[in-house]
């Protein structure tokens, strides 16, 4: 919370140095093989509209969506919406090309597998 980043952000920003806090999401890993990862952003990354949650996935380890080594699937939520049920919150869905996925194999590292051609062009949240 003290780097020299983070307080030259703060002070840049206007931001209390000792009103601000730090929280970590913590959550259960699931079988690389067998299911998808992403990652989200709590508001749009291109705009900065802050009533957007724009969500990156594909199959296999997280890795390879952060590194920009795949294209992932992109969700784009309005959150304003989520808190009526009788209105869609997901505007979009786009699929990314996902030829390959980062596994761990039975010894605990990590390699690279081809996906199918069905695989790869199925929405990675459709398991």
């Amino acid at each position: 919370m003290f780097t020299d980043r983070a307080i030259f952000y703060r002070a840049e920003k206007g931001f209390d140095h000792m009103k601000v806090a730090l929280s970590v999401g913590v959550q259960e890993m699931v079988r690389s093989d067998l299911s998808c990862s992403g990652v989200m952003f709590s508001l749009d990354m291109e705009s900065g509209f802050p009533d957007m949650v724009v969500i990156n996935g594909s199959w296999g380890l997280g890795e390879y969506v952060v590194k920009g080594i795949i294209t992932p699937d992109t969700y784009t939520v309005f959150k304003p919406n989520l808190s009526d049920s009788s209105l869609w919150p997901i505007l979009s869905k786009d699929k990314g090309s996902k030829d390959r996925k980062l596994i761990y194999d039975k010894k605990g590292s990590t390699i690279e597998k081809q996906t199918s051609a069905v695989t790869a062009h199925s929405h990675s949240s459709q398991m």
